[in-house]
C-alpha cells in the first residue's frame, strides 16, 4: 500500500483513539458522580438514623397520666422504630423517609405542648386543692380555739343567762416616767398586767352595768393581791379578786381591758388569769413573763 493509505489509516486510528479516550473519561466521570451521589445518600441515611434515635429518646421522656395520650405516644414510638429500620434499608426512598420523620417530629412537638398544658392545669388544681385544705384547716383550728373558749363557760352558757368571753390578749406593761405605757414580756420590767378580751354578745343577759373580776394566779400558785378589788365566790368559798372594773354591757360584743398594778416585783413564769362576773367563771387565759 502507498504511503497515503498508511497515513489515512493512522489518521483514522488516531481519531478513534481520541474518541474512545473521551468516552472513557465521560464514563469515569459518571462513575465518580454516581459514587458521590451514593455516598451522599448514605450519609443522609446515617444522619437521619441518628436523628430518629434522638427522636425516640425524646418520646421516651414524655410522661403523662392521660391514658389516651400515652397510647398515642406509644404508637408514635412504634412508628419511629419502623423508620429506623427503613433508614437502614438502602432501597427505601430517602425523601419519603425524611417526610415521615418530619411528621413524627411535628407530632412530638404537639405532645410536648399538650403535656405542658396539662401539667400546668394539674399544678393549678393542686394549688387550689392545697389552698382549700389550708382554709379548711384554719377553719378547724379556729373552731377548736372557739370551742376551747366556750368549754370554759359551757355550763353557764347552757343556762342562757351567763356572760362568756374570748379572744384574750395578755401582756406585761412597763410605765415610763413620761407616763407612757409600753408592752413587755420581761418580769423584771413589768409593773402592771394588762388583760384584754371580748365579752360576747348575749341577747338573754340583762343589759346594764356589769362588774368584771380577775383572779390572777402567779407561777407560785398564789393569787396576786389587789387593793379594793372586791371578792367573789369560788367553789362555794369567798375569795379575794386581784382586780375588778365595771363595764356597760348592751347585749353586744364588748371589748374590755383590765389593768392589774403589781404590789411588788413580778416573778418569772406562767400566770393563770380567771375572769368572773356575778360569781360565774366566764373566761380563762394565760400570760408568760420571762
Amino acid at each position: 500500500m502507498s504511503n497515503k493509505v498508511y497515513i489515512g489509516i493512522i489518521a483514522v486510528l488516531a481519531v478513534l483513539c481520541i474518541y474512545l479516550g473521551i468516552q472513557v473519561k465521560n464514563v469515569n466521570e459518571k462513575i465518580v458522580y454516581i459514587d458521590r451521589e451514593k455516598n451522599t445518600i448514605m450519609d443522609e441515611r446515617d444522619v437521619l438514623a441518628v436523628e430518629l434515635e434522638q427522636m425516640r429518646m425524646g418520646y421516651d421522656t414524655l410522661q403523662t397520666d392521660n391514658a389516651e395520650m400515652a397510647s398515642k405516644i406509644a404508637e408514635q414510638q412504634s412508628q419511629i422504630e419502623s423508620l429506623i429500620k427503613k433508614a437502614k434499608n438502602k432501597d427505601y426512598d430517602i425523601s419519603k423517609l425524611k417526610a415521615e420523620a418530619e411528621t413524627l417530629r411535628s407530632i412530638m412537638k404537639g405532645y410536648i405542648h399538650q403535656i405542658d398544658s396539662l401539667q400546668q392545669a394539674n399544678d393549678r388544681l393542686f394549688a387550689e386543692k392545697e389552698a382549700e385544705a389550708s382554709r379548711a384547716n384554719q377553719a378547724e383550728e379556729r373552731s377548736k380555739s372557739l370551742e376551747g373558749d366556750l368549754n370554759v363557760t359551757k355550763e353557764m352558757v347552757s343556762k342562757g343567762s351567763v356572760l362568756s368571753t374570748g379572744e384574750y390578749a395578755n401582756t406585761g406593761i412597763n410605765l415610763r416616767n413620761s407616763g407612757k405605757q409600753t408592752e413587755t414580756d420581761r418580769a423584771s420590767r413589768a409593773e402592771m398586767i394588762k388583760s384584754c378580751f371580748t365579752v360576747r354578745k348575749n341577747a338573754i343577759v340583762k343589759p346594764g352595768t356589769k362588774r368584771i373580776y380577775l383572779r390572777i394566779v402567779g407561777p407560785d400558785g398564789k393569787v396576786l393581791p389587789g387593793a379594793n378589788a372586791g371578792s367573789i365566790t369560788v367553789d362555794g368559798k369567798e375569795e379575794v379578786a386581784s382586780v375588778s372594773r365595771e363595764i356597760d354591757y348592751q347585749n353586744q360584743d364588748t371589748d374590755v381591758c383590765v389593768f392589774y398594778e403589781a404590789k411588788g416585783e413580778l416573778k418569772k413564769g406562767n400566770y393563770k388569769i380567771f375572769t368572773y362576773e356575778s360569781n360565774n367563771l366566764i373566761g380563762q387565759s394565760d400570760l408568760t413573763l420571762k
